[in-house]
């Protein structure tokens, strides 16, 4: 249990509007077995996380869910985030087959929110550290971030049509408007995130490295899209007939000095 010992709960506002808005339309037993349920979906994510050492500072409840603050995610595995992301969504299909019929309803669509490709939810995380690390985190997020503005303006389209078969029904319209004023705010807080891990990957820590060549005149933010996570960059720059290779120590250390302006033969000065 010292996985959990030292996890705050915060709540969000939302959180408490739906509250008093089940209260009021006479629902609150879903309202509390939902609630339930989510909590022991992201105990499934802390649990996870902490079989491979990682502290959870916090778990934020919202209108929507629990978004739980896993300490040092990004420095694990890509298998073993997604295994810590699937972790939330395979306990609630698991449990399906063992809940009454209404519980059973509930825990399907927990799991198949969580599943869709949209961040920050599971699936999304998902689909984010797969792309992350095909092409690099920062132009995954990039991508992510255009998905999440597409999905986003699904669900208002759909909501909208919802709206109209089924009034005063606003959930999907709710859903819609809420991922997309998060989508800027999660391009920010995934960027940050990003530049904090790889400024202070530990230099012990044993990693794969990836190769990759560049012209003289490529630009350093070229490159820097590239850069991940878990593995260590060695870039090989062409100048002439010969082949300079630039540690990802080094190319970091130009960049805080520097600025992310300029070629990488500046690098290698």
């Amino acid at each position: 249990m010292f996985i959990f010992k030292k996890v705050k709960i915060k709540f969000k506002p939302s959180f408490f509007v739906l509250a008093a808005f089940s209260v009021l339309c006479g629902v609150e037993v879903y309202f509390v077995t939902l609630l339930i349920l989510v909590v022991l979906h992201e105990l499934c994510h802390i649990f996870t996380a902490g079989i491979w050492g990682l502290e959870t500072r916090s778990v934020t409840l919202c209108a929507i869910g629990a978004a739980a603050d896993i300490n040092g995610l990004e420095s694990l595995h890509i298998t073993k985030r997604i295994a810590v992301a699937l972790a939330g969504p395979l306990f609630n299909l698991l449990l399906c087959p063992l809940s009454p019929s209404p519980i059973r309803q509930i825990n399907l669509a927990l799991a198949l929110f969580n599943l869709l490709p949209l961040y920050p939810l599971d699936g999304g995380k998902i689909l984010h550290y797969i792309v992350s690390c095909c092409m690099g985190v920062l132009r995954g997020n990039i991508l992510i971030s255009k998905l999440n503005t597409l999905m986003s303006a699904a669900l208002l389209f759909f909501g909208a049509v919802q709206l109209v078969l089924y009034p005063p029904n606003i959930s999907l319209l709710c859903i819609g408007m809420y991922f997309y004023k998060l989508n800027k705010a999660n391009r920010i807080n995934l960027t940050y995130t990003f530049y904090k891990s790889i400024i202070n990957k530990n230099e012990n820590k044993i990693m794969p490295v990836r190769c990759m060549t560049a012209g003289a005149k490529m630009e350093i933010k070229a490159i820097v899209y590239r850069l991940g996570w878990d593995y260590y960059t060695l870039v090989y720059v062409r100048d002439g007939g010969r082949l300079i290779p630039v540690s990802e120590e080094k190319l970091l250390g130009h960049i805080l000095q520097n600025g992310l302006r300029g070629c990488v033969e500046n690098v290698c000065q």
